[in-house]
């Protein structure tokens, strides 16, 4: 059996349900971790709970390593254009969390690095890759033609009480690429342009805090027979869901957008309920397909769930310029 080894880069909140996912899978191992000088403890600390075997504070000694056949990515937004350049660059293949860069110019010049030096470079957007948004796709057309998209993200941020405090973290910082679009709504923009395709328009309309970054907001995106609402909130709470309605029946997701859980098909004379998912972890899953794509050498389906993620960045960074939300990324 081929063990896929991947390099963990971060030590937050995210990494560790990573590598409780990745403890579900046999095929793949996390051979390495790494972190910043002061935050090696933490690594350590990783590092003794999971088993990886060696820990890394220099990134260059880490992608030097020929054993790692990834890097996966988990630190903050700002600083995934840099990371994925050096390990693109360096020859690794990567994965990294979402949003894959600050803005369009970025990502678009790491996808002719992957694919100049046929490398394999994915992002970590669970619900793509869930067996419910499979059951979406396949009992779409029995809606009908869709008229209407409903879908909400709303997550009372546990930094949000900071914020107003005047204590402003990464994730409610332009500087750092933060806000809620780039946060929450992401997966909502996922989540449509993944059965819909890109929007003939796209508008955003947020909740902008002092420090010009979006605490909540809502994007439009209209289509030729369709309208998609897409809500997302990091100061506020409601319930998050997504219904998406059709002329002959709707399809329920009952929950958060990015866990892709308890699914409904409602017709005229039948309902279905549905939830594939088989694992603890929401990112099991990905990690599956990612580890597949790998081994098979499929560098086409790769390069397809890429130009995804192509459309949603151009998607994202039009709606957060047009709504005057700058990252220092963007000169």
């Amino acid at each position: 059996m081929f063990l896929l080894k991947i390099a963990i880069i971060g030590t937050g909140g995210i990494i560790t349900t990573c590598l409780d996912a990745l403890n579900e899978i046999p095929e793949i191992t996390a051979a390495a971790i790494y972190a910043r000088p002061q935050s090696k403890y933490k690594a350590e600390e990783l590092a003794k709970k999971y088993n990886i075997e060696k820990i890394y504070t220099d990134f260059a000694e880490l992608l030097a390593d020929p054993a790692i056949d990834f890097v996966y990515i988990g630190i903050i937004n700002s600083l995934h254009y840099q990371y994925s350049k050096e390990a693109l660059s360096a020859g690794k293949n990567v994965i990294c969390e979402k949003p894959l860069t600050s803005n369009i110019a970025e990502l678009n010049e790491l996808i002719d690095i992957a694919q100049s030096n046929n490398l394999f470079y994915f992002e970590a957007i669970t619900l793509l890759h869930s067996p419910n948004y499979a059951f979406i796709r396949q009992n779409l057309a029995a809606i009908g033609r869709v008229r209407m998209v409903q879908a909400n993200y709303f997550q009372y941020s546990s930094r949000y009480d900071k914020f107003l405090a005047g204590n402003i973290l990464p994730v409610f910082d332009p500087k750092y690429s933060g806000g809620c679009l780039y946060d929450l709504n992401i997966y909502n923009l996922h989540f449509v342009i993944g059965l819909f395709g890109p929007p003939n328009k796209a508008v955003y309309y947020p909740n902008i805090a002092h420090n010009g970054i979006d605490t909540s907001g809502v994007a439009v995106l209209t289509y030729p027979d369709c309208i998609a609402v897409c809500s997302a909130a990091k100061d506020s709470e409601s319930i998050s869901g997504v219904i998406i309605e059709g002329e002959k029946g709707y399809l329920q997701l009952a929950g958060a957008p990015n866990e892709c859980r308890n699914i409904s098909l409602h017709l005229a004379d039948m309902q279905q309920d549905f939830d594939g998912q088989q694992y603890h972890s929401r990112m099991t899953d990905e990690f599956i397909a990612f580890n597949k794509i790998f081994t098979t050498n499929n560098l086409s389906e790769c390069y397809k769930l890429l130009e995804h993620s192509r459309t949603v960045m151009q998607v994202l960074t039009d709606l957060r310029l047009n709504a005057g939300i700058a990252f220092p990324a963007d000169k």
